[in-house]
């Protein structure tokens, strides 16, 4: 901005109105770090939690066979899936829950920090400790989730196949500090996960001299804060 070359988005507009105050951010470091929770809420968990579906459907084709059966049945041939169809396409929404918690953007969450002393299951907590809660440990609670580590869409759904009550929602963090970019990220990667199962199948490479399938490592990630 001070150069002139900035292109217009949303901060700068932010910044222009309140010319060079910070407005409702008296800090620039907790500007920076509001704008980073952004990107990191949206950009990047759409995009970590696309390669983790288009992993899970190499994986896994059993589901992508019965989840593109329900799409063809709801949606038909001539036309794409829509926001108006997912509350008819509950297989669907169980193999994204199911992605979402197979392999959760961010395992570990984001640090936190305690605005109290608290005390849990007889640990004392002071006030301005870091927190990292654990959300892969919850992805793997074998008393709610039997067999954890393989990936099974029937988890979220009942016995009479609508979907049950358990979102998974606790992927996207928690609390005042719950990911900003919640709302965007389950829209639209929901959106583009059902239009993939739409229009292409997804299957393992074949190797070009044998034809046999190239094998895929399910757990040959990259390590951060996202996975």
């Amino acid at each position: 901005m001070d150069a002139g070359t900035a292109k217009d988005c949303v901060l700068v507009r932010v910044l222009e109105r309140d010319s060079g105050d910070l407005g409702f951010v008296k800090d620039e470091e907790i500007l920076k770090s509001v704008m980073m929770s952004f990107y990191f809420g949206g950009v990047e968990t759409m995009k970590v939690s696309m390669s983790n579906f288009m992993l899970a459907m190499t994986l896994h084709t059993h589901a992508q066979r019965k989840a593109q059966e329900e799409i063809d049945k709801v949606v038909g041939s001539h036309g794409l899936p829509s926001y108006e169809h997912r509350a008819s396409l509950p297989y669907v929404e169980a193999l994204y829950r199911e992605v979402n918690r197979w392999r959760p953007v961010a395992p570990s969450s984001v640090p936190r920090a305690t605005i109290n002393d608290d005390v849990y299951k007889g640990y004392y907590i002071p006030k301005g400790t870091i927190v990292l809660p654990n959300i892969w440990a919850l992805t793997r609670n074998e008393d709610k989730y039997p067999d954890p580590e393989s990936f099974q869409p029937e988890r979220f759904l009942n016995l009479d196949g609508t979907l049950n009550n358990d979102t998974a929602s606790y992927v996207f963090g928690s609390g005042r500090r719950i990911c900003p970019g919640i709302h965007m990220a389950d829209n639209v990667v929901w959106l583009m996960m059902v239009n993939v199962l739409a229009t292409f199948n997804i299957s393992k490479a074949r190797d070009d001299e044998t034809g046999n399938e190239i094998d895929v490592d399910a757990d040959a990630c990259t390590d951060g804060i996202s996975r």
